[in-house]
């Protein structure tokens, strides 16, 4: 990744050493610097927590450690913030640039160049590498002098050897290599110094990166780890919309993925392997099969470019029948573009579905080495010849497609002049009839004109005729209508004559029948509402004789104690057990009146002399009716007179009657009331 940068330097300080003042020292390193400075600023918003910086290939550490745990803990680790999936190591050291880029780091974990204390009294002015001496390590070479350095005798973790061709960067002085020298420990120390460590201090003058030293393992230093794999994809499983996505991978400070090519296509596939250990779902479009990266066609439609507007230079791997921009109206158009984890693109709804998403550390993209190059070139040489197996495909089935056309064209064109052939023929034949027919029809016609001409002469002179006839007719006619009308008239006014008379004569006798009748109803209607009121007139002067001459003790007796009503049912009856009650109850719920009817309510004293003025019948299931209407005409049965003029013994409670009183009350009840029963006694 740092490469570019590093070939830039170089042009740079070509350009740089032809200038006019040379002498000034100039920091080729300053665009290196920056671009490392910026990335962990970046991603400390994912390792800061995690008591680490990083970039997208290295970490460092300030847990101070000695060489065995840092380079145990390195092994351990594989997440620092933001997963590594290759794992890591403690750094093995290849290239000035990648010294240059451990010093930086080293510098910005404690805030730039200056030193804890002197050089060697500071823990944290070394941090450990991966370098370690292999052989040799028992004793110092006896003749030896300062410095104890065989290349074959170091390795890196990673498993590379030292050799004559590597790359070191041991302490020197005045231009002249000083370190190793495999000092012997004092007491306290761990035999020799067998460990190499980076110096985070770096002199101007010489423009160069923290150089190495050798020291013992047991001294406790910041370290830097190595990613196994440069961290370039990280696939996140969480399920979020495109937009999400894309500001989740800003927070983390990572860029929205992009894939530039068929190779990081590749890789991209393999960071979501690392990702998803299960196998993909069915089915092949459920939500977790398909991954969200920075690409969408919402500047432009059908035109997918990445989210910042940087074009797709590669040959896209659609899904099969994708894309297809589909549109709803609750969801829109698929304008947002997720990967499969098999690595095949597909347009979807990026408002509304929640997919896992894949952010990227390097926003340069990956450096294209020969591999992915080769890996570029055969994808796009076969989708190159799909096209043009395509473009050939569509081409021969235009071509047929024509020929099919051409020759329906040729078939409809002879269709059709065989039809006119046949048409001309027909209508040859049809004009030659219709001439004739013409022929036919003229003759037909000047023989029908001369037949009707002599058949119009023919009727004309018979109308003539039958107009002369008619003529005679209606004349005939009309003088016979005339005398017979005239007969007529004549009957008809003695007719007229006659029944008027008759009518009249008749309206005569009928109008004196009805008068004599209209008299002699008169007179009968007189003389029956004379014997009426007459009627009337007797019946009230017999009332008011037997009124006066009822009265006195006997009446007052007989109201008080049957309330002017009596019963003559039979003495046995009047006898049975529990019949007679006592007088003081009955006048108390009858007020003095009593009633002998069965199955009649009895009703109060005032009531009842309301309704019967004074009087009470004992005829069976009848409606008794007030003196008023008697007097009016109604004879009540057995006679008003009768019943008014009948004498009775007066009544005695049985408790108090004589024998004789007795007999004599129930010889009168059973003669005189024919067999009526007598009141019953209230409490009997």
């Amino acid at each position: 990744m740092f490469s570019i940068v590093a070939v830039c330097a170089l042009l740079l300080l070509g350009s740089l050493t032809h200038g006019e003042d040379q002498s000034a020292p100039i920091n080729l390193w300053a665009p290196l610097e920056d671009k490392v400075v910026e990335e962990m600023a970046r991603l400390d918003k994912s390792t800061a927590e995690h008591g680490c910086h990083a970039t997208c290939a290295f970490s460092v550490h300030t847990d101070l450690s000695d060489y065995e745990t840092a380079k145990a803990k390195c092994e351990a680790k594989s997440f620092v913030g933001f997963p590594t999936h290759g794992g890591m190591k403690l750094a093995s050291i290849h290239s000035e640039l990648e010294n240059r880029i451990a010093t930086l780091m080293l510098q910005y974990a404690y805030g730039g160049d200056e030193l804890e204390g002197s050089r060697y009294e500071g823990s944290s002015n070394w941090a450990w590498i991966g370098l370690e001496k292999v052989n040799h390590t028992e004793s110092r070479p006896a003749d030896a002098g300062k410095l104890v350095w065989e290349e074959e005798d170091w390795e890196w973790v990673d498993g590379s050897r030292l050799n004559e061709n590597s790359y070191t960067n041991w302490m020197d002085k005045n231009d002249v290599q000083i370190q190793p020298d495999m000092w012997k420990g004092e007491e306290g120390d761990e035999g020799f110094q067998l460990a190499a460590r980076l110096f985070r201090k770096t002199r101007e003058m010489k423009d160069e990166s923290g150089v190495w030293d050798d020291t013992f393992k047991n001294t406790l230093h910041p370290y830097i780890c190595k990613f196994n794999v440069p961290v370039h994809y990280i696939v996140y499983p969480d399920l979020l919309n495109w937009y999400e996505a894309k500001q989740s991978c800003e927070d983390k400070g990572f860029y929205f993925a992009k894939i530039r090519n068929k190779a990081e296509n590749e890789k991209f596939v393999a960071a979501a392997q690392l990702a998803f250990k299960e196998d993909r779902h069915d089915p092949k479009f459920h939500h977790e099969n398909w991954i969200w990266i920075g690409a969408t066609d919402l500047n432009e439609w059908n035109e997918f470019r990445f989210y910042d507007g940087e074009e797709i230079g590669f040959t896209i791997p659609w899904a099969r029948k994708q894309h297809d921009n589909k549109t709803t109206k609750e969801q829109g158009s698929q304008d947002h573009v997720a990967v499969s984890r098999w690595g095949t693109w597909d347009d979807s709804f990026g408002n509304d579905w929640k997919r896992p998403y894949a952010c990227q550390c390097n926003p340069n993209g990956m450096e294209v080495d020969e591999e992915m190059e080769r890996i570029n070139r055969e994808w796009e040489n076969e989708e190159e010849r799909k096209k043009q197996i395509k473009e050939r495909n569509k081409a021969e089935k235009e071509r047929k497609k024509e020929e099919r056309k051409r020759n329906k064209a040729e078939r409809e064109a002879k269709k059709a002049e065989k039809a006119a052939e046949k048409e001309r023929k027909k209508a040859e034949k049809a004009a030659k009839k219709a001439e004739n027919e013409k022929k036919k029809a003229e003759k037909a016609v000047e023989k029908a004109a001369k037949k009707e001409k002599k058949k119009a002469e023919k009727a004309a002179k018979k109308a003539e005729n039958e107009k002369k006839k008619a003529e005679k007719a209606a004349e005939k006619a009309a003088a016979k209508e005339k005398k017979k009308a005239e007969r007529e008239a004549k009957k008809a006014e003695k007719a007229a004559s006659k029944e008027a008379k008759k009518a009249a004569k008749k309206a005569d006798k009928k109008a004196s029948e009805e008068a004599k009748k209209a008299e002699k109803a008169a007179e009968k209607d007189r003389k029956k509402a004379e014997k009426a009121a007459a009627k009337a007139a007797k019946k009230a002067a017999k009332k008011a004789a037997r009124k006066a001459k009822k009265g006195g003790e006997q009446i007052e007796k007989r109201e008080d104690q049957w309330g002017g009503k009596w019963s003559n049912r039979g003495l046995e009856k009047r006898e049975a057990p529990g019949y007679m009650r006592g007088l003081e109850k009955r006048e108390e719920q009858w007020g003095g009146q009593w009633s002998n009817r069965r199955r009649r309510k009895h009703r109060g004293l005032e009531k009842r002399e309301d309704q019967w003025g004074g009087k009470w019948s004992n005829g069976r299931r009848r409606r008794h009716r007030g003196l008023e209407k008697r007097e009016n005409g109604r004879p009540y049965p057995w006679g008003l007179e009768k019943r008014e003029n009948r004498k009775r013994p007066p009544f005695v409670p049985r408790q108090k009657r004589s024998s004789e009183e007795e007999e004599q009350w129930s010889r009168g009840a059973s003669e005189e009331d024919g067999g009526m029963d007598p009141p019953p006694v209230p409490g009997k």
